[in-house]
């Protein structure tokens, strides 16, 4: 557990959209890459293998098929949630969490739990809190949670699909209790000062301010989802301006199938007093 101090450059390089999330791995990445221990996200003895050049998004778990950045985000979870990095999801009978995909091993294991909540975004079209074709459609920029609700809210690489990603952290900061914590992945430079913000919106159309780039999106698996901002540097700043403790998790921990570089998580706490 580390929150990194980088060196700000004085301009920041050109950066690839498409790659800028998975940096390749010199160290870690080979296909015949075999780790064994403990998966945070089914918490059961097992083997990592199919580990690429791009380790962020490879290595499955030989019980769940989690891959790494799945891993990370468990890991943290557990570890900031108190629980053991072994085992099954036992958070305490009224802990309420919000999960924004309905898809994938870390789904699939918090999914039985009394007091969890899923949702993916369907377009415009609909407004949040509405089932669309059996599954909840959620903005994050406007959701329809009360106030002060949930202890946790995960979003794994969600917020670069946002047009205004600090709108849905507001939003999400509203909705917290005081104490919750927003624990998320999103793609990040530390060769970036600021955002590096690639499209807006100016009077209901977009501008495209960077080569446009798109991400795979498991509900519109033929289209994929476009990629507004790449973060930077000044995000935790940002963060903290909306309310929240902020810090970042650079995460190594080959005994639990999670290697780097790149490996890095962050959470935004709502501070007890809020």
């Amino acid at each position: 557990m580390a929150t990194l101090k980088w060196q700000k450059p004085s301009a920041p390089p050109a950066l690839d959209a498409n790659s800028i999330e998975t940096p390749p791995d010199t160290e870690h990445a080979d296909e015949g890459l075999v780790l064994s221990g403990a998966c945070s996200v089914c918490g059961a003895a097992a083997r990592f293998t199919g580990f690429t050049d791009n380790p962020r998004e490879s290595g499955r778990c030989s019980n769940c098929q989690s891959f790494n950045r799945q891993r990370q985000m468990a890991f943290t979870i557990r570890e900031q949630c108190g629980l053991p990095q072994r085992g099954g999801w036992h958070f305490p009978p009224d802990f309420t969490i919000y999960n924004t995909e309905t898809t994938g091993a870390l789904h699939l294991q918090l999914a039985e739990l009394p007091n969890y909540v899923c949702s993916e975004y369907f377009g415009d079209e609909y407004k949040s809190g509405e089932m669309v074709d059996g599954r909840r459609h959620e903005d994050l920029q406007a959701l329809s949670f009360a106030d002060n609700l949930l202890d946790l809210v995960m979003t794994s690489d969600v917020m670069e699909h946002m047009p205004e990603p600090y709108a849905a952290h507001a939003e999400i900061f509203r909705v917290l209790k005081p104490g919750g914590r927003h624990i998320f992945t999103v793609p990040y430079s530390p060769l970036l000062a600021e955002d590096q913000v690639r499209a807006k919106i100016v009077d209901g159309e977009i501008i495209y301010l960077e080569e446009k780039a798109f991400h795979g999106d498991p509900v519109r698996p033929d289209e994929g989802v476009l990629v507004w901002t790449i973060f930077g540097l000044n995000m935790l700043d940002r963060l903290r301006s909306i309310g929240f403790e902020a810090s970042e998790w650079d995460l190594d921990e080959p005994a639990y199938g999670i290697v780097g570089p790149g490996a890095l998580t962050f959470e935004a706490r709502k501070p007890l007093a809020a």
